[in-house]
């Protein structure tokens, strides 16, 4: 039985080898028709960014620090385990764990929910 080339059996190893799926790099055209160039941005753009992304990992961290909390004085064992489990996804230290935690304990407004 022959194939056609473009027969499949639903499998990827009929597929070209990833080497030959690659785009060409180089300068790529934008909407505009200007060329973009292969380069990233420069390094203070990326860092900026990675500080607004840790800023937005620590209020994330917080809001759930802030729910346990009105939730409960007691934290139980299964969302200890989520919060540890969340700070290391988000990339908070062991010291920032503790500063935000500290800020989450004297927060007034937790404080009259419990």
């Amino acid at each position: 039985m022959e194939y056609d080339p473009y027969d499949s059996s639903g499998t990827d190893d009929d597929l070209p080898p990833a080497h030959q799926n690659r785009a060409i790099r180089g300068p790529h055209p934008t909407g505009n028709g200007r060329n973009t160039g292969p380069f990233p941005y420069p390094r203070q753009q990326n860092n900026d960014m990675e500080k607004e992304i840790h800023r937005l990992e620590r209020e994330a961290y917080t809001s759930v620090l802030r729910a346990f909390k009105a939730q409960a004085d007691a934290i139980s064992w299964e969302k200890e385990n989520l919060i540890t489990d969340l700070r290391r996804e988000l990339r908070l230290s062991d010291d920032e764990h503790r500063e935000l935690l500290t800020i989450v304990n004297s927060d007034e407004v937790t404080q009259r929910i419990r």
